[in-house]
């Protein structure tokens, strides 16, 4: 048996070491048992609760939640994983059984790693670009906004970008299986969008080495990899069958698949894909893409964590104006200093400055031809990033490219520059400390890289000199001002300019910060290209630097005060007020509306009750066309009705939430008086302004053949739930006459069945959103069932997929060891 060679394995021991230290260093609280604020996950928690609870009683999650928005698919929400072959399960060794934070960094660190060593770089130089990758701030802006999902997804992008290259490299069977697993963790992590900036990164790769094999005219190798790529990626895809299949199905029904768009003129038309208004909201100006050198070019972030301290001029200006220090400093602390145009934000995409200038040494040393699809594919994302701010490339690319009209936030696409330039920059360090005999060329183009650099801080100066640091929505922050001064308009503007110049300070000590960055590291390979420090050293250095570098500002958004102690958050989000413990009193089946909170904005209401409301970026396009034109503009109290809104939660004239029963509303169903039938969507909608759904059922033209008879009122008939049971729903009815019953649950026809008397009967779409039945004369057991196909189908071929996955690893891996035993003899 061949012993260990330990001279191999000990420079990797030592980078998944630093990786695990630095990761349990950096989110020090969660050791002491504290955990993060993120509203993301305590909003998820809110949206998963019906489920969680269904699973108590049932030992599994539904497939439906009463939760949110009056019901919906939970697939997006939980799901229970019943694959006996499940990769997943790889997912928790490569990542040390870590608990939340320490894990996403040290994924994200482990993951870049693989890369590099693919690239054949040195363990020094690949860990700082792991570190670099990391800890961009773009990382613990994510954790901290509980992005999780996405931040994992990311973990996995650059390795399986080495797992491809391995196929690329002709290292066939290793990199075959390392792709279908990687493609498999890839998948199941679940961030499509991720998933979709990575195909863009792999496909400029993958060009670039397609375009080289022509060239030298490999057209074996180029169909053998392409073919092995496809198969494993296919392979890798089809192991999450159950994932993408009712994400697949579920999407052709939701606000990302189109909504109803209705004017002035009543002329309506359907949308294929989101709004571009709504998914450009959060988009760069062209300026801000800066930040990558300079964090706070635009401040930094919208609310809270600002930096601003007692020497702040806002600060200043309050003491000085009898505020007390602390209160002074609370208030300055709390002031928006980000004046970009985004709504919103947490913090500024920084990948670091020494990253940014290796960079663009790599760009201007390397002589290697692969570097310019890495250039070519960041320059897509960050004009991708401008989004609103670059109307004439982006709105081309909304139009035109595939399935890109289906996401939002164009910023997101700079998790590409995110991992290629660091990728560059370690690509540059190991031809400079290892393989570059030529010092005298090197110092050529440091100097050129340098003149490049010098240009992009004399823009940020320029940009310092002439910026307003106002923005568009700080009306609301001199309202704010003004009422805080008693109404004294100059003193509020005194406040005001106080915080522009907080701003500019802002922006002008990270020009200093990033410059003296940038000439530390261009002082140590320039003191190497002349012979006065070995490479050993300027290594340790840069990775110092630029680790230092980057820990440090993530640190303005992932620190100590971003936890709290479970206690507080079970306290502060999960323990219900006097008034939900008053509504939950009602053991019946009902609705709530808090208005006291931004109603479809808002999980933590399902938390405790089934909301009218939510939080979900992919609304059935039903709902989120109810929401537009009779929840939200204005609140149509017959919609209400319709939605069995038994409760509504207010502001009493104390400011003080109130309970208020809803006296109109219809309950889980009813027998409509008649039915009203309309042309189409539109005119569904217009007929919700003023129908009153306890006597009219609005049915469109499209549906009328699922009734095969006229209703006949009936004052005895009667209709009653006898259990709502998220994914089994079952009534009792009894009538004289025939009857068209409506129920107070959403129309979903990807999944949902109905029964009378265990006989299915079409479910017609009424009142636009609610589910309606043809209930014949006599008395009658209705059940409901929701068993979608892309769910119960997609299991078998996700269970074969996963096996296949697991076969592919055990050959390479022998393989291998064939190969090494071999190499022996």
């Amino acid at each position: 048996m061949k012993k260990i060679n330990w001279s191999k394995v000990t420079p990797h021991l030592i980078a998944i070491a630093i990786f695990l230290v630095v990761a349990l260093i950096y989110c020090k609280p969660a050791l002491q048992g504290k955990v993060l604020q993120q509203g993301d996950i305590i909003h998820w928690k809110g949206m998963a609760q019906n489920s969680f609870k269904y699973k108590e009683t049932h030992g599994h999650f539904p497939l439906w939640t009463n939760g949110m928005f009056s019901g919906m698919p939970a697939f997006q929400i939980t799901q229970d994983p019943s694959n006996p072959f499940n990769l997943i399960y790889l997912h928790k060794v490569f990542s040390l059984f870590l608990g939340k934070p320490f894990q996403f960094f040290f994924l994200l660190c482990l993951g870049f790693y693989f890369l590099s060593q693919v690239y054949k770089v040195d363990y020094r130089i690949g860990i700082a670009g792991a570190l670099a990758y990391a800890y961009a701030s773009f990382s613990p802006i994510l954790v901290v906004a509980g992005h999780e999902s996405q931040v994992l997804v990311m973990a996995y992008m650059p390795a399986l970008l080495g797992a491809v290259l391995l196929v690329y490299q002709k290292k066939y069977w290793v990199g075959a299986a390392l792709t279908a697993l990687f493609t498999s963790l890839f998948i199941a992590l679940n961030h499509l969008q991720v998933t979709y900036y990575f195909l863009i990164i792999a496909c400029f790769m993958t060009l670039y080495y397609v375009i080289k094999w022509v060239r030298e005219k490999e057209y074996k190798h180029l169909i053998k990899s392409l073919v092995i790529v496809g198969i494993m990626g296919i392979i890798g895809v089809a192991s999450n069958m159950v994932i993408l299949a009712t994400t697949y199905d579920f999407s052709k029904a939701t606000m990302r698949n189109g909504v109803l768009n209705l004017d002035s003129n009543n002329t309506s038309t359907k949308s294929t894909g989101l709004p571009v208004d709504y998914a450009f909201q959060w988009s760069f100006q062209k300026s801000e893409v800066l930040s990558m050198l300079v964090p706070d070019i635009y401040g930094g972030v919208s609310s809270g964590g600002n930096g601003l301290d007692k020497n702040s001029h806002f600060a200043k200006l309050a003491i000085q104006s009898g505020v007390p220090e602390d209160q002074a400093v609370q208030l300055a602390s709390s002031m928006p200093t980000y004046w970009g145009e985004q709504p919103f934000t947490s913090g500024p995409v920084y990948l670091g400055a020494i990253i940014c200038f290796l960079f663009v040494f790599g760009m201007v040393y390397l002589k290697r031809k692969d570097k310019w699809w890495i250039l070519a594919a960041s320059v897509l994302a960050i004009m991708m990033s401008w989004g609103r701010f670059f109307p004439e490339f982006n709105n081309f690319l909304f139009n035109y490219l595939p399935l890109y009209n289906k996401f939002r936030v164009p910023t997101y696409t700079l998790i590409i520059p995110q991992l290629l330039f660091p990728l560059l920059s370690i690509v540059a360090l190991q031809q400079l400390f290892f393989s570059e005999n030529d010092k005298t060329y090197v110092w050529k183009k440091l100097k050129v890289s340098g003149l490049v650099m010098i240009g992009a801080f004399l823009l940020a100066a320029m940009f310092y000199s002439s910026f307003t640091y106002e923005s568009s929505t700080d009306g609301s922050t001199v309202n704010y001002l003004s009422q805080l001064t008693g109404g004294n308009k100059d003193v509020a503007n005194n406040f005001y300019n106080a915080l522009k110049q907080d701003r500019q300070s802002l922006f002008g000590s990270d020009i200093i910060r990033s410059l003296i960055f940038v000439v530390l590291a261009f002082g140590l390979i320039w003191l190497y290209t002349k012979d006065k420090l070995k490479s050993s050293y300027a290594m340790l250095a840069i990775l110092l630097l630029s680790s230092i570098d980057v820990l440090a500002v993530g640190r303005r958004y992932l620190n100590d005060e971003k936890f709290q102690t479970k206690e507080d958050q079970q306290a502060q989000s999960f323990t219900p007020s006097a008034v939900d413990q008053q509504i939950m009193q009602d053991t019946s089946y009902y609705r709530v509306l808090n208005l006291t909170a931004d109603v479809f904005n808002d999980a933590m209401t399902s938390y405790f009750h089934n909301s009218i409301g939510g939080y979900n970026p992919a609304k059935l396009a039903i709902y989120q066309d109810l929401i537009t034109y009779q929840l939200s503009s204005k609140l149509n109290i017959n919609v209400l009705n319709m939605l069995n809104t038994k409760y509504v939660i207010n502001r009493g004239q104390q400011g003080q939430a109130e309970v208020q029963i809803n006296p109109g509303n219809l309950g889980p169903c009813w027998f409509a008086k008649q039915v009203a039938y309309v042309k189409d969507d539109a005119a569904a909608m217009r007929a919700l302004d003023n129908n009153n759904p306890a006597d009219s059922a609005i049915v469109e033209e499209a549906e009328k053949s699922k009734i095969p008879f006229t209703p006949a009122f009936d004052s005895t008939a009667s209709i009653h739930l006898i259990k709502n049971d998220n994914d089994v729903i079952t009534y009792s009815s009894k009538s004289n006459a025939n009857q068209f019953a409506v129920f107070s649950e959403i129309y979903y026809d990807r999944g949902w069945k109905a029964y009378i008397d265990d006989k299915e009967t079409p479910i017609v779409r009424t009142d636009y959103v609610l589910r309606g039945l043809a209930v014949p004369a006599g008395t009658h057991n209705i059940r409901f069932e929701f068993k979608p196909a892309s769910f119960y189908n997609s299991l078998i071929i996700a269970i074969i997929a996963s096996a296949i996955v697991w076969l592919l690893l055990a050959v390479a891996a022998f393989v291998q060891v064939k190969k090494k035993s071999k190499q022996i003899i």
